[in-house]
């Protein structure tokens, strides 16, 4: 149904994640901003945990190759409406811009993209091995979780950020982000050591290295690691950290 012209960063196809894998080592990996996905299904007419289109910074250049339903969500974009639901024909184009606003952006078709299910998740993991970065020429095809389209309740993409731990205050994201962390610019956190024993991570989790900045663990971060841990990101929060750029600030709020 959808052809790829020219590829965003990071394109590639992911769904709610994968969970029930971690004792083998296998991340949740999933969308950045599993929410934005969430609403772009419901709009395209889709189960809101199927897998979508998932892609970050730079240009995204896609054709359909059928007729279809499409919404877009997530870091709004020029090129095409976000937030409704597109009812498309073959050879229809859509040239999509950096980002307006947030990171992170979906593509969402009616009745879910259809891709492998592994260990009952369509997402890709590069670091695990599980599919790859989308490229020229790909092609993404609808599957059978259809249902019928409504319209979404559009998330933010910024706000106060709630954290388990004592790390509140003003951060920057600095230049090195990717799919499996952030690293967050400000001041320098003491005591981060790097000699410590393996103990179990998941996303949202704050290492501190010895160099003393901070690393959020994002959704392809590893399951172990023996990094000093300095706090968490709150679950329903750690969205709002993938969608702030390298540069943008974030303001970190204790909590409980």
């Amino acid at each position: 149904m959808i052809r790829i012209v020219a590829p965003a960063i990071a394109t590639s196809v992911q769904d709610q994640g994968r969970f029930g894998s971690r004792v083998m080592g296998f991340g949740r990996s999933g969308a950045m901003d599993p929410e934005s996905l969430r609403a772009a299904n419901r709009a395209a007419g889709a189960y809101a945990g199927s897998a979508g289109l998932e892609f970050g910074p730079g240009v995204l250049v896609i054709e359909t190759s059928t007729a279809g339903t499409l919404a877009f969500g997530g870091a709004p974009r020029p090129g095409a409406p976000w937030w409704q639901t597109l009812e498309v024909e073959a050879g229809e184009r859509f040239d999509l811009g950096s980002p307006i606003e947030g990171m992170w952006s979906y593509l969402a078709v009616g009745g879910g993209i259809d891709a492998p299910l592994v260990m009952g998740s369509r997402s890709t993991s590069i670091r695990e091995g599980i599919g790859r970065w989308l490229t020229p020429g790909d092609v993404l095809t609808a599957g059978a979780e259809a249902s019928a389209p409504e319209s979404p309740v559009q998330p933010s993409m910024t706000g106060v950020i709630r954290v388990i731990g004592d790390l509140s205050g003003e951060w920057t994201v600095g230049a090195r982000v990717d799919r499996m962390g952030y690293q967050l610019e400000g001041r320098t956190i003491p005591g981060g050591r790097s000699d410590l024993h393996s103990e179990p991570l998941l996303p949202g989790c704050i290492q501190i290295p010895p160099h003393g900045k901070p690393i959020v663990l994002m959704a392809e971060g590893p399951t172990v690691g023996g990094y000093t841990l300095g706090g968490v990101i709150h679950s329903e929060d750690l969205r709002l950290v993938a969608q702030t750029p390298p540069g943008g600030r974030l303001k970190l709020v204790s909590t409980t």
